[in-house]
């Protein structure tokens, strides 16, 4: 079976890009032992993630679902051994996030979209709405050839941004950030987390992207399950995106978003 038609079963759309395009912008992280002894090609895969809304959310869309690094990890586990057993011989090692792959650039290089603004890449089908994840190996593979549609630059992103995150500024008060944080906010932490409105953190520059407008709604099937607002005793919790971080974080910004309702 052609590896194509292998990686159709795991993933709506994927794409390839030779390991020496990124080998001088990996990231520096110690899963990066895992990668093969010569690695030749990345092939990368998205997962869309965002659902119908039916109900006002208190969370950004990512983290309506379950944690994406246990649910597209298991699918590029399953991919990577599918390979594996039609490729004897070669070497297909998943990574998600965490690994040394710099997923935005490699996936743009893959042919999977351009990279916004917001340093989001942006799907021409699915729009920024889906998480990435990738296999490495040494299987040498065509890589793509790349389109010449871009990014149209038209700032609409930063200009809605709730924490003012200006190109060339920094990403310190980026509400998504903010969120994430532990311990006490300062009082313009605060605000720009009220600003923000939601729990955990913020998806107002996709929001507004002219090219996500007619993105298509049709999650992976990894996602079996949608919980748009944050619950302080949620059941699920420890299957949720913000679990890492421990509960009292996004509590303590519920908190503090339910003060600012009671404020007015």
């Amino acid at each position: 079976m052609e590896i194509g038609h292998i990686l159709q079963q795991f993933a709506p759309d994927y794409g390839i890009c030779a390991f020496e395009t990124i080998a001088g912008q990996l990231l520096s992280c110690r899963a990066a032992a895992k990668l093969p002894a010569r690695p030749r090609s990345v092939i990368m895969m998205i997962f869309p993630y965002r659902f119908p809304e039916t109900a006002p959310r208190t969370l950004s869309r990512y983290a309506c679902v379950p944690d994406y690094h246990t649910a597209v990890g298991d699918v590029l586990q399953a991919a990577a051994a599918a390979c594996a057993a039609a490729y004897p011989g070669f070497s297909f090692v998943p990574f998600v996030d965490n690994g040394p792959i710099p997923e935005v650039r490699a996936a743009a290089a893959a042919g999977l979209g351009v990279v916004g603004e917001n340093g989001l890449l942006i799907h021409p089908q699915f729009g920024s709405f889906v998480f990435l994840g990738e296999l490495v190996t040494d299987m040498l593979l065509p890589a793509a050839q790349l389109s010449p549609h871009g990014c149209p630059a038209c700032g609409r992103c930063f200009a809605a941004c709730p924490g003012d995150c200006l190109p060339g500024q920094g990403r310190d008060t980026c509400v998504s950030a903010i969120s994430q944080k532990k311990g006490d906010l300062t009082v313009r932490e605060i605000a720009f987390l009220r600003r923000g409105g939601l729990v955990w953190g913020c998806d107002r520059c996709q929001d507004v992207c002219p090219l996500n407008e007619h993105a298509k709604i049709a999650p992976h099937p990894c996602f079996s399950l949608y919980s748009p607002r944050f619950l302080p005793e949620d059941p699920d919790f420890e299957t949720r995106a913000y679990a890492w971080r421990g509960k009292a974080t996004p509590l303590r910004n519920y908190t503090l978003l339910q003060d600012d309702a009671t404020e007015f």
